[in-house]
């Protein structure tokens, strides 16, 4: 019943989106706008994006261990599956399921994967947050507007209050152990030693800061992820002949993580219409020229990963029940 009850609400809210972001358009004029995308640029924007996956890989081995980082080809198997599953489900299962998988395949354990997992949501966010901050700052007496301004303080707060938890790992970690060691009292006795070993994997990726090679390269790895799903964007907008600043993409990856958190199957809906109100309200597009721009935009921004995803799957030779018998999916 709980289960029939989440899909009833999953498909009402994804209905509620697409019809939100359809309100008063003209499909047949988004079908010609569509027609007319150079596919070149479009295919740019589709490598671009493709390109992210290699270096989210390359970050992971590092994060993993630098040293003796696991085996390329796994840890790419597990990167781009778990992101597949982020992609088309309504859930961040792909967090779970990277992990699993990885351990399944190499000798690295599942709760050291996955506290080096929250490393790089940390890291992306404080990227996401940079990039939104840096947008605001340039454009800030271009867009007079309170959803800019008011969104400017806000990132400067949360980048902050992300500053002090690294800095509070970093140089008082033993402190926030016993705090973490307190908490897991409340779990059952046999999530102990994995509660311990997430909190070990997590604190122990942040030590990377005294490590200054492997830092370089979180660092020159987390530029060019950010790079790739930023300038996806900007080629699209070329590819649909309605070009902007380089800079707007930077606001366009700050709002639509915002839209792809909406508990919708692969960010359907809640994406589009987040894309759709940046378009229309900042950058003056009509409405068949949002709709067919923020199309688009889901195309490159998903199509890659399912394709390279699909690829893989095949080439394992699985189904789909072992695999989400592998990354625990349906717990998830």
């Amino acid at each position: 019943m709980k289960r029939i009850l989440q899909i009833t609400l999953i498909t009402l809210l994804t209905v509620f989106f697409i019809g939100l972001f359809l309100w008063k358009s003209n499909l047949s004029d988004v079908w010609r706008i569509l027609l007319t995308t150079n596919i070149a640029w479009f295919a740019i924007g589709f490598i671009v994006n493709g390109s992210a996956l290699l270096f989210r890989t390359i970050r992971w081995r590092i994060l993993l261990h630098a040293s003796s980082p696991p085996p390329f080809y796994p840890t790419f198997f597990a990167n781009t599956m778990g992101y597949m599953l982020s992609t088309i489900l309504p859930i961040r299962a792909g967090d779970v399921a990277r992990p699993a998988l990885l351990a399944r395949r190499t000798s690295v354990r599942f709760s050291e994967a996955l506290g080096t997992v929250l490393t790089e949501r940390v890291l992306d966010l404080l990227s996401i947050l940079l990039l939104f901050e840096f947008f605001c700052v340039y454009r800030w007496y271009d867009f007079p507007n309170g959803v800019v301004h008011g969104g400017a303080m806000i990132a400067g707060a949360m980048l902050a209050a992300l500053v002090l938890l690294i800095l509070g790992f970093r140089f008082f970690g033993d402190h926030i152990r016993r705090l973490h060691t307190w908490l897991g009292r409340f779990l059952p006795q046999r999530f102990h030693e994995p509660w311990m070993r997430f909190f070990d994997a997590f604190a122990g990726t942040l030590e990377i800061t005294g490590r200054p090679m492997a830092l370089l390269g979180v660092v020159a790895t987390t530029v060019c992820i950010w790079f790739c799903l930023s300038a996806q964007f900007w080629f699209v907008l070329i590819a649909s002949h309605r070009p902007l600043p380089f800079d707007s993409s930077f606001f366009l990856t700050a709002a639509t993580t915002v839209g792809v958190a909406i508990p919708t199957p692969g960010g359907v809906g809640g994406f589009h219409k987040v894309c759709q109100y940046v378009l229309t309200t900042f950058y003056g597009f009509d409405i068949d020229s949002s709709v067919a721009v923020a199309v688009l935009f889901h195309i490159v921004g998903t199509l890659p990963v399912v394709v390279v995803g699909l690829i893989l799957f095949l080439r394992e030779g699985l189904n789909w029940r072992q695999l989400t018998q592998e990354t625990h999916v349906q717990q998830t």
